[in-house]
């Protein structure tokens, strides 16, 4: 009688060390990219709560281009130096009726761009809003962490990578694309 051979299945700690590996694992607050604006680096909030992904943005104004429609925004602060604005432009994806925190419901523009987290690159929805008295500029909503196949561990921070790592990547072109 021969012995049969049973799969054994990896443990889930097994799973999680080897997503904390690959980078997606993500900490409650996380340091992100956003390339297409040339934004090096800047903190954001990951909140499992919020359906979409928000930026602080100042006078978002919709604007049209050879029959298309664009949303012209400010990014105060964003330099890598930490110093000076950003105006920015962006294809408008829609204005939808977005809820905030405290319950309260606005039209905000929505577009897509793309984010660097770690070593991956992922293209989001974000909305445009004045975040100017919330702890951090950026909310990471769940909708991209569905995109980019992230698991959120809130008793920690900054697991995707320090700061340095993240600008590395991005100007390396060692970036994933997801």
């Amino acid at each position: 009688m021969t012995p049969r051979k049973t799969k054994v299945k990896p443990s889930l700690k097994s799973k999680t060390d080897a997503l904390v590996q690959s980078g997606h694992v993500l900490g409650w607050r996380e340091w992100i990219g956003l390339p297409d604006f040339d934004v090096p680096l800047m903190k954001a909030k990951v909140d499992t709560g919020a359906r979409t992904s928000s930026l602080h943005a100042l006078n978002p104004r919709m604007i049209e281009r050879d029959n298309q429609k664009f949303v012209k925004f400010i990014l105060p602060h964003y330099r890598g130096d930490g110093h000076g604005r950003i105006e920015c432009t962006a294809p408008l994806v829609e204005t939808r009726e977005i809820r905030s925190s405290n319950g309260e419901a606005e039209e905000r523009y929505v577009i897509s761009t793309h984010i660097a987290v770690g070593h991956h690159k992922i293209r989001v929805e974000i909305s445009l809003a004045n975040r100017s008295l919330m702890g951090f500029p950026m909310l990471l909503g769940r909708t991209a962490m569905k995109a980019g196949r992230f698991l959120v561990q809130p008793s920690k921070s900054y697991l995707a990578g320090k700061p340095e790592q993240v600008y590395t990547a991005l100007q390396s072109g060692t970036v994933s694309e997801q």
